[in-house]
């Protein structure tokens, strides 16, 4: 059985967009449709989309293209996404969403439905994190730091405590890739 989670790369250079979202702190929570409800997961925590849906290309069934957002043109979003595309052999690029869950704060256990969620690969690049944060699921948990890149299949239960003193701060990247 392969787990769900797997980390693929260390050392990435982080240090740019560690410094365009302390620029930046208007850019969180623009967007709070994950955030907003009580019912959600995300409830409480910090979201800055960078990329997802185009609304003229939604359709009923959710499946869409994805554009670039504003804030895109203020953070290093495309320095960074677009080498991580080619390493996986992306075919398409879906939505990018930078997250932060504050220290003592818990991305609640979950599953993520929808379109978006099952067609494309989920990547992650962490940008921001200190020992006691943790991502989860059932059958494991990943400790990262910064400049780890993972993979995760969200479609298993998951959830991510942060029992550090530090923002846990990361980007997480929707590609379409060729499954093996």
């Amino acid at each position: 059985m392969s787990l769900p989670i797997r980390l693929l790369a260390e050392g990435a250079d982080v240090s740019e967009m560690q410094a365009a979202l302390a620029a930046h702190p208007e850019l969180w929570n623009q967007q709070t449709a994950r955030t907003q409800s009580p019912d959600s997961p995300h409830h409480g925590l910090d979201d800055i989309w960078s990329r997802y849906a185009d609304p003229a290309t939604m359709r009923e069934d959710g499946s869409h293209d994805s554009v670039w957002y504003p804030c895109a043109d203020l953070l290093p979003v495309r320095e960074m996404v677009f080498p991580l595309m080619a390493a996986v052999h992306g075919e398409r690029l879906g939505g990018v969403l930078i997250t932060r869950i504050k220290p003592g704060q818990t991305c609640k256990p979950h599953t993520d439905p929808g379109w978006h969620a099952r067609y494309y690969d989920k990547f992650a690049v962490q940008i921001q994190a200190a020992p006691g944060q943790a991502f989860h699921f059932e059958s494991t948990s990943l400790v990262t730091k910064p400049g780890d890149i993972f993979w995760f299949d969200n479609s298993h239960k998951h959830w991510v405590t942060n029992e550090s003193e530090t923002d846990r701060i990361t980007m997480i990247v929707c590609i379409r890739t060729e499954r093996n």
